[in-house]
């Protein structure tokens, strides 16, 4: 990999980095206002919300063909070095990919967030994936990471109905 490709890959990780860091912020700070159920509800709106507002540029490009998603999606922005995505189905219904690693995941597990929180936090960030998935015209079914799990998320993703 040369220099600058190097480089942009730390960027990439380091602002995914800062957005987990972000994310638990918001997380801390609506819990002690407003209490864990409504703090969650909130997040998962505004990530759904931001995760759409991204989706209209897969619309674009992917036309609801499931395997166009590969490099505007799976291995984006990076070639799939940052989240290292594992494909198991890519054709013209459907695309399976498990995501091996996660930097958002990996910045709460330094943070010495427990298992169960890292867990939990995954699983609303996955609400970014469903934004962006749903407004580009696909159906989506995700596998938040658990704890004991290999990798990180799983994704299934098909032609909407």
């Amino acid at each position: 990999m040369d220099l600058d490709a190097e480089v942009m890959h730390r960027a990439l990780v380091d602002a995914n980095h800062g957005r987990a860091h972000l994310y638990l912020a918001f997380l801390r700070a609506m819990e002690r206002r407003w209490g864990r159920d409504a703090a969650l509800s909130v997040m998962r709106e505004a990530i759904r919300s931001w995760g759409r507002a991204q989706g209209a540029a897969l619309a674009d490009g992917a036309g609801n063909r499931p395997e166009a998603l590969l490099d505007s999606f799976i291995y984006t922005p990076d070639g799939g070095r940052m989240f290292g995505p594992e494909v198991r189905r890519c054709d013209g219904e459907g695309l399976d990919a498990q995501m091996m690693r996660c930097p958002l995941k990996e910045a709460w597990q330094e943070a010495g967030l427990s298992p169960d929180e890292t867990a939990l936090l995954c699983n609303v960030a996955s609400e970014a994936d469903y934004g962006a998935l749903e407004a580009a015209g696909f159906s989506v079914e995700i596998d938040s990471w658990k704890p004991g799990a290999a990798g990180c998320c799983a994704l299934r993703i098909r032609k909407a109905e």
